[in-house]
């Protein structure tokens, strides 16, 4: 039934939208309750790891916490949450990647790793760490891209270690003759 040229329904979110842009704790609360299985529905139809779909719910609801003051359409919330998350979904699989299914024969082989391999690994894993603690900034940041996501653009690892590109060359040659040294004097003690 129309409502003043709206639908009940429309109607209603644009209520939920102004109420919540003035700090109602309920209709936030009912828009989360309304919209958020749309976002994690549309969020896991794209074949993403459970976590990272999780992690893109989360990200899509606050920007709407963001941007709620700013939408020029608040009855069609609908549209404008499928929207931003299929486009953070697209994002993140241009960054990350399709997942890559684990090999099935991988899945019942034997694990031929001894307690004492276990061990040694990580200690170089707490060797490591604590060579990174170590580092300043830039070279801490620039050091964990690298660690973390080495198949980076190096405009990408620039933007997430907070540095230009050639600054970022600069700090990486830097940066790995001082974990070198740091981890060699760790294995002479």
């Amino acid at each position: 039934m129309p409502l003043g040229g709206q639908t009940r329904k429309a109607a209603c979110v644009k209520e939920l939208v102004r109420r919540a842009v003035h700090n109602d704790e309920a209709a936030w609360e009912a828009l989360l309750d309304r919209y958020s299985g749309l976002v994690w529905g549309i969020a896991r139809s794209h074949s993403l790891h459970f976590h990272d779909a999780q992690d893109i719910t989360q990200t899509v609801l606050c920007n709407l916490a963001e941007y709620l003051t700013r939408l020029r359409d608040p009855e069609r919330l609908g549209s404008w949450l499928a929207t931003v998350t299929r486009n953070e979904c697209r994002r993140h699989m241009r960054t990350h990647g399709r997942v890559q299914p684990f090999p099935v024969e991988d899945l019942d082989s034997p694990d031929y790793r001894t307690p004492e391999s276990l061990s040694l690994a990580a200690e170089d894993v707490d060797r490591v760490r604590s060579a990174l603690a170590q580092l300043d900034s830039p070279e801490r940041e620039v050091a964990g891209v690298d660690l973390y996501r080495p198949d980076l653009r190096p405009s990408e690892a620039a933007r997430l270690a907070g540095v230009t590109v050639k600054e970022l060359l600069r700090v990486r040659r830097r940066v790995r003759r001082r974990l070198h040294r740091l981890l060699k004097r760790g294995e002479d003690r």
